[in-house]
């Protein structure tokens, strides 16, 4: 199966462990992965517009996943997103929703919710 042409998932997290496994994952099913160890990181050094998608979490020190996504929105820059989140917040939740993140899931989150999230977004 082989996604390379369908664009990047850029997998957002400043847990070096859940980074690497969600990458390893995404990159074991095809698709080609960037990923940054936080929104400052990824703000600074992505090209947006070689992006499918966004893999991101909420809770990151200095900047969360909602603020990132705000930040982005201020740019004019919509990528489809999934925030992944250690405790839900309905707050986040209903945040997520109006910056028009697509699906917030909670960790530990199944590698088939994932997937989805990926297959429809990235192609």
């Amino acid at each position: 199966m082989d996604k390379g042409n369908a664009g990047i998932v850029a997998v957002i997290d400043d847990d070096n462990d859940v980074g690497d496994v969600l990458g390893g994952l995404l990159e074991t099913m095809g698709y080609q992965v960037e990923t940054y160890r936080s929104g400052m990181d990824f703000l600074s050094n992505a090209r947006f517009e070689r992006l499918a998608c966004l893999v991101i979490d909420q809770n990151m020190p200095r900047m969360t996943g909602i603020e990132t996504i705000e930040r982005l929105s201020r740019q004019g820059v919509h990528i489809p997103a999934l925030l992944i989140t250690g405790v839900h917040d309905a707050e986040i939740e209903r945040q997520a929703i109006s910056l028009g993140v697509m699906t917030v899931l909670e960790k530990p989150m199944s590698h088939q919710e994932l997937l989805r999230f990926i297959s429809v977004s990235a192609g």
